[in-house]
């Protein structure tokens, strides 16, 4: 498992242990591993990102990674931004992802090391939409820039 994966891992687990998903143990390996709790999702494949009839939705992206040029120290720091699309039907669409968004923020910042696996977690930008074909629903958009460092020659 690559460091990109652990962290992936982490972030899951830690909205496992928030209370905002359930793992599934049960789950083959590859597969959706993920159950709805509190009627709260997390996927992990944007395919289809808008599909959230099963209430509010969480969808982690895996996004870019970057190193930082550190010379002769037999590390490798690196920068990954992972976004957080929160989706949920309202009154007010905007608005509507708002309590899962605070609650996400605050599980992830709880522990910004997610337990010692990245360096650091701060939050970047938010931006809030509606949904092109389905208007009542709020999408917020939550990047994540998490730092972490792997040994030289190690993915």
């Amino acid at each position: 498992m690559t460091k990109t994966e652990q962290i992936m891992a982490a972030i899951k687990a830690t909205l496992a242990a928030a209370g905002l998903i359930v793992l599934d143990p049960e789950a083959p390996e590859g597969t959706e591993a993920i159950e709805p709790a509190d009627d709260a999702t997390v996927r992990d494949d944007i395919e289809r990102p808008y599909a959230f009839q099963d209430g509010p939705c969480v969808i982690l992206d895996c996004g870019d990674e970057y190193p930082e040029p550190v010379v002769g120290m037999g590390w490798v720091y690196w920068n990954l931004e992972v976004l957080a699309l929160i989706a949920a039907e309202g009154p007010v669409p905007k608005m509507a992802p708002e309590p899962t968004r605070a609650a996400v923020h605050s599980a992830l910042y709880a522990d910004r090391t997610l337990g010692g696996v990245v360096i650091d977690l701060a939050v970047g930008p938010i931006s809030r939409g509606t949904d092109a074909v389905n208007p009542a629903c709020g999408v917020a958009q939550v990047t994540y820039k998490l730092k972490y460092r792997t040994m030289e020659g190690t993915a």
